[in-house]
């Protein structure tokens, strides 16, 4: 298809804002409408979820503080299905928050407030990728690389990440995994986590913070074990017992 002066067109691409602020959701939209864009809002993933059973759009912006269900387990369920672009966005700037949102499937993590001239730049950077730009005309896709999971092992008390290091756990820290691990994407609300470990909330944020240290220090990577806003904690990749 031309553009009548010998160019390519491109179609515009169809994009879902999910976002629970009202007035930047109301600004995304307005400015990618402004640029062309197709483009819907939902609120949580319970309204994403509508929106895509009526249409699949070409990128999803995603944030990550989202009420009902956090914004990396959506993020991961996204990336099963793998039809759609994902862009982060969200207040979290801290390192191991974008590595956990881009294990999660995103293509791309931008951080609040954003600069609505970077976000259009990032989309067009999704919506390349994924079209393959660059590539040969035709080409099959690449197989997407399988992600590894992570491994609880009962016998010996250890978590193993992904990339094959292992981190020996204490007897609290292993009963503190052990849920996660036995009912895999599932919600653990903090009193269950906190009668397991016969300690009050104090404690149990201190077991959480040493444990996430020890991983990094250990292993490498960041344990992907994510606080679910109102709800508990969540272990957001793959695991095994």
């Amino acid at each position: 298809m031309t553009d009548g002066k010998g160019g390519t067109m491109t179609m515009a691409p169809d994009v879902l804002v999910v976002e629970d602020h009202a007035d930047l959701c109301e600004e995304i939209v307005s400015y990618l409408q402004a640029c062309g864009m197709t483009v819907r809002a939902a609120e949580n993933g319970r309204t994403m979820d509508e929106a895509l059973a009526v249409r699949q759009p070409d990128v999803i912006l995603l944030d990550l503080g989202l009420p009902e269900e956090d914004g990396v387990l959506i993020a991961r369920r996204l990336m099963a299905a793998g039809r759609t672009g994902i862009i982060i966005i969200t207040a979290r700037g801290r390192v191991e928050d974008r590595i956990l949102g881009l294990n999660a499937g995103a293509d791309i993590y931008l951080t609040k407030p954003l600069d609505m001239r970077e976000l259009e730049a990032a989309i067009g950077s999704v919506m390349r990728r994924r079209n393959g730009a660059g590539g040969a005309a035709g080409a099959p896709a690449p197989t997407p690389t399988p992600v590894r999971p992570w491994r609880l092992d009962a016998a010996r008390w250890r978590l193993i990440a992904p990339g094959g290091g292992m981190v020996a756990l204490t007897g609290a820290e292993f009963r503190l995994l052990s849920p996660f691990f036995e009912a895999p994407e599932t919600v653990v609300d903090r009193q269950t986590l906190a009668d397991r470990l016969e300690v009050d909330a104090r404690g149990l944020d201190l077991v959480i913070h040493r444990l996430r240290r020890k991983v990094e220090l250990d292993t490498g990577e960041v344990l992907p074990l994510r606080t679910v806003r109102g709800r508990g904690y969540a272990f957001v990749m793959p695991a095994l017992f």
